[in-house]
């Protein structure tokens, strides 16, 4: 008979089989051990074990899923916070993962999505989305095979089915566009020449200012990288750059992660700054400015001195001139992958 309960610390081994072949089924073998996933998932601080359901069958895992309160919804940075959140009901929530192995998981994963659905009616969820779309909150970020986070990948089709039947709808689609490094030549233009002349690169290590997403981010060394005028000594533009902590090895550290989304940040002197692309992700209007470009292109072009071979990125399928600007920049659409929504109400 199975058995449905949150996650108990004896489960990881399982957990992890069960994540394996779960991808192994969709065609993707992702370089995970036991203690990556422990790191990346269950040694967060903000780690809650209700939150993370298992199905077991004859004592074994069979199926899990992981869900989180959106960020808006998070329970506070401080402790200060706690009685003023515990007032607030949450109205969202995101299952990061939901994964199955062979038979006797896909005999279970209705039951499993049905009780993590549950779990979310008590605690007020009105609105739950499947998949995670450029995480900075969880940490699944940078996890093999969800890197930048595209959703639930269209390659993974009974995840996909299981949505389908149990009344979630596509609420978008993301492309992971990536970039090799080893061979890349900056595309040329009369504004990149201009810029050449007029402007240099700079980056700076920083730390995330709020302390859930530098939990969630710990394993990244992360970046602001500006175009900086000669002139004017002043910022054009930034963008941020993941890279995965070589001690910590949740992402490979040939591979890093270009990040286009706001984020306040501080150096490690305390300084404030603020990694902010201008980019508006998901809206259908949102372009690179020609300085923009210019600035992805030479740090792209520069980062193969670093060891890092392959860049990515998660665009929005709506975000049309965006994607169209970022193949002339050489990245490739590689895979797509949708977010389920459905109401609880």
């Amino acid at each position: 008979m199975a058995i449905i309960r949150p996650f108990q610390n004896c489960d990881l081994p399982g957990v992890f089989e069960v994540w394996i072949r779960h991808w192994q089924a969709a065609r993707q073998t992702p370089p995970v051990s036991v203690s990556i996933l422990e790191r990346a998932l269950m040694s967060r601080n903000f780690f809650d074990p209700a939150t993370l359901m298992v199905g077991l069958a004859d004592g074994q895992v069979i199926a899990w899923a992981h869900w989180f309160l959106d960020q808006s919804d998070g329970e506070g940075a401080g402790d200060e916070n706690n009685a003023a959140d515990a007032e607030q009901t949450p109205s969202s929530a995101t299952i990061a993962a939901l994964c199955f192995a062979d038979e006797p998981g896909l005999a279970i994963c209705d039951q499993l999505l049905k009780a993590v659905e549950e779990n979310l009616r008590e605690v007020g969820v009105t609105e739950v989305r499947v998949g995670t779309v450029r995480d900075g909150f969880n940490g699944y970020a940078g996890l093999a095979p969800i890197g930048h986070g595209i959703g639930v990948p269209v390659s993974d089709a009974r995840t996909g089915s299981l949505l389908s039947r149990s009344g979630y709808t596509v609420d978008r689609t993301i492309d992971r566009m990536v970039v090799q490094t080893s061979t890349y030549r900056p595309p040329m233009n009369r504004s990149f020449l201009q810029l050449r002349r007029s402007t240099r690169l700079d980056h700076v290590p920083v730390l995330p200012a709020d302390t859930r997403v530098a939990a969630a981010m710990s394993h990244f060394d992360i970046e602001s990288h500006s175009l900086i005028d000669h002139q004017q000594q002043q910022s054009l533009v930034t963008c941020g750059l993941w890279m995965g902590d070589p001690e910590v090895q949740v992402m490979e550290s040939s591979k890093a992660i270009l990040s286009l989304t706001h984020l306040d940040a501080h150096r490690y002197d305390g300084m404030p700054m603020k990694i902010d692309p201008g980019v508006e992700m998901g809206t259908g209007a949102c372009e690179l400015t020609a300085e923009q470009q210019f600035l992805i292109s030479t740090l792209v072009q520069s980062l193969s001195n670093r060891q890092i071979f392959s860049v990515e990125t998660a665009v929005d399928c709506d975000d049309r001139k965006l994607q169209t600007q970022l193949k002339d920049l050489k990245f490739e659409s590689v895979e797509q992958g949708k977010q389920w929504l459905k109401s609880l109400s």
